[in-house]
């Protein structure tokens, strides 16, 4: 049962908003550190670099943070992981308004990005009143 239930939660609007906002961090990153490897970007000089980085990095956790909400056995445990999502997009956000400050000229791109994660954290509260009803 769980393993249907999780397939079903890969197809989820939500789950692929998530996967939306990571390939759209990644393709930032590479454009704003001129495609350099997340791994160097954690290690560079250039706050700039670092902050995509951590974008990027911290994009990666919605999908999988998408999934395990879906698939948790007890309110409590579900609980716990949709704090972290939530915990996630607001440090995007956060990352977002650091990458405008540090100087990245192509500010469209950060707006994209932070209607992406509001779009996302809507997302998150209607499909949360969905998983109580449920």
């Amino acid at each position: 049962m769980s393993q249907a239930f999780s397939y079903k939660s890969y197809h989820t609007p939500v789950y692929r908003k998530a996967l939306e906002i990571f390939k759209l961090s990644r393709a930032m990153a590479v454009h704003f550190t001129q495609d350099k490897h997340v791994l160097e970007m954690g290690f560079s000089a250039c706050p700039k670099d670092r902050y995509a980085g951590d974008l990027v990095n911290e994009s990666l956790l919605l999908a999988p943070g998408v999934a395990s909400v879906a698939t948790a056995k007890n309110y409590g445990s579900r609980l716990e992981r949709i704090r972290k999502i939530r915990k996630a997009s607001k440090s995007l956000k956060t990352l977002c308004r650091n990458l405008e400050f540090s100087g990245v000229r192509e500010s469209e791109f950060l707006g994209l990005l932070k209607k992406e994660i509001h779009l996302f954290d809507t997302m998150i509260a209607d499909w949360i009143q969905q998983l109580r009803k449920a």
